[in-house]
């Protein structure tokens, strides 16, 4: 029989699950990290797999995947040789770090392909009507990823965001 905070946790879990898998994780992962933060103490991966009622492979994964973005750790257990682990609890931390090493990538990508776009554009001799209504709007999104870089970086460092300058930007590509 399944207790009140047992299902609680199952719950959290498949919630964050799918938040996590709209940002391009596995849902699992979410599973398995959220099980970590609720939990008193550090679990090995037979008790997350008994818990969650994932694989022992997907377990393996999930802990490997939580390990390599820094937001689950193995903890040290004196005199217990099986691995164990815990959970980041910095969230705002952990947010913060996976917009500095994925979303900031991929905005940078985007930034520079755009730039790629607008080169090839202002390289032709004889632009056509097309070309130039093509370049300008290649403008205003290389504007729009140059500011969401600026953004993206600066949420990575402080922790903040403000919205508000996108706001021209958006209105400008009408």
């Amino acid at each position: 029989m399944t207790t009140p905070r047992q299902r609680a946790i199952q719950i959290a879990g498949a919630t964050m699950g799918d938040l996590v898998d709209f940002w391009g994780f596995k849902s699992s992962t979410g599973r398995i990290w959220t099980l970590l933060y609720l939990s008193t103490a550090p679990l090995s991966a037979d008790e997350i797999a008994e818990r969650t009622g994932l694989s022992t492979g997907a377990v393996s994964m999930g802990l490997t995947e939580l390990e390599r973005w820094g937001v689950a750790d193995r903890a040290v257990l004196p005199g217990v040789r099986k691995r164990h682990y815990r959970a980041e609890t910095d969230i705002w931390g952990v947010v913060r770090r996976i917009f500095r090493e994925r979303e900031l990538r991929l905005v940078g990508k985007a930034r520079d392909r755009f730039q790629e776009a607008i080169d090839l554009l202002e390289a032709i001799e004889e632009p056509t009507e097309e070309d130039r209504h093509a370049l300008e709007r290649l403008r205003g999104l290389l504007g729009l990823a140059t500011l969401g870089y600026s953004m993206i970086e600066t949420f990575a460092k402080v922790g903040t965001l403000s919205l508000e300058p996108i706001r021209g930007v958006l209105s400008r590509g009408r």
